[in-house]
Formats: C-alpha cells, sequence, structure tokens
C-alpha cells in the first residue's frame, strides 16, 4: 500500500504542476515548460533500450526526442554525452525542463540516466527498472545518485 500512495501522490504533484504552468502561463509555456509538457505526453508509454520514440524509450531517446520537436536541434543518443550539453544548473535553481542527471552506474563517466525536472522535487524520465516513463521524486535513491543538472537551450523565461 506504501508504493501505491507514494505513485498516488507522485501522479497528483505531476498532474498538478503540468495544470498550474497551463493556467497560470496560457500560450505563454517557456522552452522548459513545452519540453515537459512534451515529456509527460508519454507518460506510461514502454522503457526500452536504445530506443527514442515516439511509441517507446530509453531515458536519454526520451530527452532527445522531446528537445528536438522543440527546435534544439539533434542531440545525443547517450546520458554521458547528454551530461555535458547545455550549461550547468545548481540543484536549488532547477527549473521545470531542466535536465536531471544521475551516476547509477558509479563508473568513470558522471551520468547514465537523466530525465526532465517538472518542478515539486519531481521529474520524468524512462525508468529500466519500472519499465516505462515515469514521475520520480528527487529523494533517497535518486538523490543519492544525483550528478548534476543542465540546462537545455536558452528560452527559459
Amino acid at each position: 500500500m506504501r508504493k501505491r500512495a507514494r505513485f498516488i501522490y507522485v501522479l497528483t504533484v505531476a498532474v498538478s504542476l503540468c495544470l498550474v504552468l497551463v493556467f497560470l502561463t496560457g500560450s505563454g509555456l517557456t522552452q522548459g515548460e513545452r519540453l515537459v509538457m512534451r515529456a509527460m505526453e508519454h507518460l506510461g508509454k514502454p522503457y526500452v533500450f536504445n530506443t527514442s520514440g515516439p511509441d517507446r524509450f530509453d531515458c536519454s531517446g526520451l530527452i532527445l526526442y522531446c528537445a528536438e520537436r522543440e527546435g534544439l536541434g539533434q542531440l545525443p543518443h547517450a546520458a554521458k554525452e547528454l551530461y555535458n550539453l547545455g550549461r550547468p544548473v545548481q540543484r536549488w535553481q532547477l527549473l521545470p525542463g531542466d535536465m536531471v542527471c544521475f551516476d547509477t552506474v558509479r563508473d568513470k563517466d558522471p551520468s547514465d540516466h537523466v530525465g526532465f525536472y517538472i518542478g515539486g522535487n519531481c521529474f520524468v524520465h524512462a525508468s529500466s527498472k519500472q519499465h516505462k516513463v515515469v514521475v520520480s521524486v528527487l529523494t533517497d535513491y535518486y538523490l543519492e545518485k544525483y550528478s548534476g543538472a543542465r540546462r537545455l537551450g536558452c528560452a527559459y523565461f
């Protein structure tokens, strides 16, 4: 029951944030907010390694699929390469659409998993553990594995 309650909480936060973004900003969404909205459209789609949509994704595939549709160009399909794009962002400065990076393997690469920060300490990503695109909270496991964040593009304000 605890997992179900956490899932409902995360889903509620994610949907609420998206609704707030839409109603408060109307059609004037920032590029970061649009990246989040694009990623959220794919919630529940299956995780498949080395794929970039539109019906299935791995973590970096979700990032590049959404970024390409927002006009950010063709990005590399590797989390370790995505880690070097854009500009670094401190965790306390995260905005919706910032790419959050994780080192889940603890090797020489600073990142092997990525997602988009959505606000409220949550992020959307294609999870190999849950086998689908999900929203997760930046606590416990993900905070321990957190390796940084990058801001892609420039239209965040």
